[in-house]
């Protein structure tokens, strides 16, 4: 899992490589927290997670208790979320869930290589 952080801007940003079910979610979840967790992010704050989901194409029942429990750990940090996706499928998830309304969505073109 790619990631990047700004120290300046105190943004964290993370690239999830693709969907998130239930039969990858813990490891997604144990890598997103080791960098939340890491001596660089713990020491310097941070006000903005991006959690890039452009790779993905399906987000199940267990993945959304992932972005909720990512979402929880930035509240308390007073940090807000963003979650870039590429597809009409995630976004129609995010919108029926209304984790629309938590999450800022950032809706982009997808690439293909």
């Amino acid at each position: 899992m790619n990631h990047n952080y700004d120290i300046d801007d105190k943004s964290l940003y993370i690239t999830v490589p693709g969907d998130i079910l239930s039969t990858n979610v813990d490891s997604v979840r144990e890598s997103i927290f080791d960098i939340i967790d890491s001596g660089q992010v713990t020491e310097g704050g941070f006000a903005k997670v991006t959690l890039d989901l452009t790779a993905a194409k399906m987000i199940d029942s267990a993945g959304l208790n992932l972005l909720v429990s990512i979402l929880k750990v930035a509240k308390s940090k007073n940090a807000i979320v963003v979650a870039r996706i590429s597809t009409p499928h995630i976004l129609r998830t995010f919108a029926f869930t209304r984790l629309d309304k938590l999450i800022s969505v950032e809706q982009v073109e997808a690439t293909t290589i």
